[in-house]
């Protein structure tokens, strides 16, 4: 969902049309009244309607025409606020019948938390890595079949195991290792030369990631996505303050959503991203100090099993390989 699929895209193209449409008749007459009335040339008494500088038409007037002066402004004020409410009900608003994908982002001085309430289950795209990932029955199976790749890394609540892929067959097969939904679990493939190509991830409720350590948020394409916005301190040290404004801003997909410190509710950005590849998050709103160092990144991603838009030649990066890699999508 890049800026220019979004619908505010599309509500700058139809306020610039209706803007060019009442600059050419708004200016159109007024040079041409710069020209025809203008000091010095003699009104053309013969017309019903003339006009004389500097006299008000008062006892000669259209009145269609001055109806029309006010009809046909206060209807394209109304169209054109018809059309931006209706954008930011398709923006703003979730069927209340859809289940969303829920994280809780939390806005701190100066770094994103970004705490998970619903578990997910990802994968680089096979077709641009030519590397499937498939755990299942205590098996798990890494086909490589066109890929440099060489080794493999299984990470699983923080302990790694390092493997060696069998080349010749270009499979990599390690039993005896049971999936647990509750464990944060990630899966890597690397080459020859330790350059990451494959990234296979668990996410369990409950994980805390950070864009102080270089994690990125990692969202499911094709899904609603439901962030709750919420600004605190980054210790409880001091238990008079609460914070200071954040504004979470997603510049390449035109939507933006601020933080509010003390309000314990906090404020809702609902989405549904539908193209693959990392995008930036940045604060949109003076922060302190190290305002400009508030940044971080975005995955959307495909959940295992499913596919997504994405480019061929862009390798997407997962939230614990941010570095050696290129971001898509922009």
């Amino acid at each position: 969902m890049p800026a220019e699929d979004t619908v505010f895209n599309v509500v700058y193209d139809k306020y610039m049309f209706w803007s060019i449409i009442v600059a050419i008749f708004t200016f159109g007459w007024m040079f041409i009244a710069m020209l025809r009335y203008r000091e010095g040339v003699e009104p053309d008494t013969s017309e019903k309607y003339h006009i004389e500088v500097g006299s008000f038409p008062v006892d000669s007037h259209n009145t269609k025409l001055e109806i029309a002066f006010y009809a046909l402004p206060t209807i394209l004020v109304v169209w054109v606020t018809m059309i931006a409410l209706a954008s930011n009900t398709a923006v703003w608003t979730i069927p209340n019948d859809e289940e969303t994908f829920n994280v809780d982002v939390i806005g701190k001085q100066w770094f994103w938390e970004f705490h998970y309430q619903d578990a997910l289950t990802w994968e680089d795209d096979p077709r641009a890595t030519y590397v499937d990932v498939d755990w299942s029955d205590g098996m798990i199976t890494v086909q490589t079949h066109g890929s440099d790749a060489t080794n493999v890394t299984v990470e699983i609540d923080g302990i790694s195991t390092d493997y060696s892929i069998d080349l010749a067959a270009e499979t990599l097969l390690v039993s005896g290792i049971y999936f647990d939904n509750n464990l944060h679990s990630v899966i890597t493939a690397y080459d020859a030369e330790d350059q990451l190509l494959h990234t296979w991830e668990h996410l369990p409720v409950g994980t805390i990631l950070s864009s102080a350590g270089g994690q990125h948020l990692v969202i499911p394409c094709d899904e609603s996505v439901t962030l709750d916005l919420h600004s605190r301190p980054h210790d409880d040290s001091n238990p008079a303050y609460v914070g200071v404004q954040h504004a979470f801003w997603l510049p390449e997909w035109g939507v933006k959503e601020d933080l509010v410190p003390g309000l314990e509710a906090g404020t809702v950005l609902t989405f549904k991203p539908d193209d693959s590849g990392t995008f930036p998050i940045r604060c949109a709103e003076y922060c302190g100090l190290y305002h400009s160092k508030m940044v971080g990144n975005i995955d959307i991603v495909a959940e295992d099993g499913k596919t997504c838009d994405y480019d061929s030649g862009i390798k997407k990066t997962g939230s614990g390989a941010s570095e050696g890699s290129t971001g898509g999508g922009y």
